[in-house]
């Protein structure tokens, strides 16, 4: 199995130096167009080549060179210790701590110089500070979720659309979970949708897992077994059903085909 792409992001301090502010969260800090940003990506790839500089005063851990034209900035990969579990090193393992300009008439003002100043108090070189903060690991945590749930209502709006077409029920893998969607609808009756998971022990997610699907309110679901489907929740499984309303279904089919 491919590996996820590994992003390089910048840390509130380095979007300070840049004069960036930070985008909507449907928008990972890594893909942000900046320069900078995206000539950082690069680096994890040229470290693995040989071909990344190290800044050479900033001793207490590993800090490569990015430049680009007269903008530099520095990007370190944090140690598995300082990344918690819930983060996959692709995504939250490295980061651009600040950025700067070089400096060609001054020496003493270029960016590195200055940078070496900031973090040398005596003997002692710390690059601490230029370490993800709180606000850079809750930003992380918010983009996942938008992402997660934009994840979700795709695959719930494909399955629903894929069991309106053929009347059978549609079945998909979702993080671990199994969930299942049959929409069926006779003749006489109205259309009814239900939504079943399997392994899904929290009922936010469930909510959330319902909340996915268009034109249809929280208050017009109804848990299993109802006169509604007349489903029966096998071991392990919760059962959610509604009425579809007709509008709600031509919705679902023109999303799922764009």
């Amino acid at each position: 199995m491919a590996s996820d792409p590994i992003g390089v992001r910048p840390t509130k301090r380095c979007l300070g130096d840049l004069g960036v502010g930070p985008p909507d969260l449907g928008m990972p800090l890594n893909e942000i167009a900046d320069t900078v940003v995206a000539s950082a990506q690069s680096l994890p790839e040229q470290l693995d080549a040989g071909g990344a500089e190290r800044v050479v005063s900033l001793t207490d851990r590993l800090w490569f060179k990015v430049k680009t034209a007269d903008r530099r900035a520095v990007v370190t990969e944090l140690r598995a210790a300082e990344i918690a579990e819930w983060i996959s090193p692709a995504q939250g393992g490295w980061w651009i701590g600040a950025a700067g300009r070089r400096q060609n008439d001054s020496p003493q003002r270029d960016f590195y110089a200055v940078l070496q100043r900031e973090c040398t108090i005596g003997k002692t070189v710390s690059t601490n500070h230029l370490l993800p903060v709180d606000w850079d690991w809750k930003r992380l945590e918010a983009e996942q979720a938008v992402a997660w749930r934009r994840e979700m209502k795709r695959m719930v709006i494909g399955m629903i659309a894929s069991s309106i077409r053929s009347g059978d029920l549609a079945v998909a893998e979702f993080r671990k979970h199994r969930i299942k969607a049959l929409v069926r609808a006779e003749n006489g009756h109205e259309t009814y949708l239900a939504i079943v998971a399997e392994g899904v022990p929290d009922p936010q997610l469930f909510a959330l897992l319902l909340d996915c699907v268009p034109g249809v309110e929280a208050g017009d679901w109804q848990p299993e077994p109802s006169g509604l489907a007349e489903m029966d929740p096998a071991s392990g499984e919760i059962i959610w059903s509604t009425l579809l309303p007709a509008e709600a279904a031509v919705a679902i089919l023109e999303s799922a085909h764009e």
